[in-house]
């Protein structure tokens, strides 16, 4: 080191670089002497060089790090089976391997068990009110479930039923349904409103079409209205030839029997033959 220095003074006064004392106005007085000796470069002067290393282990060899013996000096990924991480874990890399996991604690709603993150136990959705409050994963573990009210002004009245959350707690309506399912034939079916929840039309009862009435459990074809005008004597005279009638109603319903007299006893003379006055008359021949 010594002989670089000299060397580079040296070549620096030999090019003018450094002047004498009078070309900085020195004192008179003062004085300076150097014999400028250049030596040869000894065979062993050597210039230092730049090493750069390379960014990567991998470069050097030691792509296979993490699986050096014990005695070396940095740990193993022996305890970090994983080469992901499970959904709903929480998971810890290698320091010597980003590659290689292991879990040690599980996301809500999971739970660890045996180094594994599972699902708490699953509800069933089986009531018709049941909702679903959380899931895990497609899992639902947590529900509710909210009771029907009671239904009001049913035409059939309540009885007990599902409050919609599996109880016989609450008061439903008798449903509506027809009261009768088969009538006679030539009948038509009668309705009436019914509210059991909704509003229905349901079959109350039958009548007859028109021009049948009913007879029994049946419909029957309507009678001849016969009010038996003229027919006024309630039963016919003794001898005498009498017309009758049976009051008769289109339902085929009769009132008595009445009569009216067409001709006159044996041996007596109708004098309408002679006289033609409109009235029997009967004489004695």
């Amino acid at each position: 080191m010594k002989n670089l220095s000299f060397f580079i003074f040296s070549a620096l006064l030999s090019c003018g670089l450094i002047y004498s004392a009078a070309a900085f106005d020195l004192p008179s007085s003062f004085s300076y002497s150097h014999t400028a000796e250049l030596k040869p470069i000894p065979n062993s002067f050597q210039i230092a060089k730049s090493t750069f290393l390379p960014d990567r282990f991998e470069d050097l060899g030691l792509s296979d790090y993490d699986t050096l013996g014990n005695d070396y000096n940095i740990g193993n990924c022996d305890d970090y089976p994983l080469t992901s991480c499970p959904a709903g874990s929480l998971c810890q890399a290698c320091p010597f391997n980003a590659r290689r996991y292991r879990s040690y604690s599980c996301k809500v709603p999971y739970t660890f068990v045996n180094g594994k993150c599972t699902c708490p136990q699953g509800v069933t959705l089986s009531n018709p009110n049941d909702r679903c409050l959380k899931y895990c994963d497609s899992t639902c573990i947590q529900k509710s479930c909210t009771p029907s009210t009671n239904q009001t002004d049913c035409t059939n009245g309540t009885q007990s039923c599902d409050n919609g959350c599996g109880q016989n707690t609450r008061q439903c309506c008798v449903a509506c349904t027809d009261k009768i399912t088969s009538k006679p034939a030539n009948a038509t079916y009668t309705y009436s409103d019914c509210y059991d929840g909704s509003n229905k039309r349901i079959q109350t009862g039958w009548k007859c079409n028109s021009g049948f009435h009913q007879k029994g459990s049946a419909c029957e074809k309507d009678c001849n209205n016969t009010p038996c005008s003229g027919f006024t004597l309630s039963s016919c005279p003794s001898g005498y030839t009498c017309e009758k009638c049976t009051k008769t109603a289109t339902d085929c319903t009769t009132s008595g029997t009445y009569y009216k007299l067409i001709g006159c006893p044996t041996g007596q003379l109708d004098l309408n033959n002679y006289w033609c006055n409109g009235a029997l008359k009967c004489w004695l021949k």
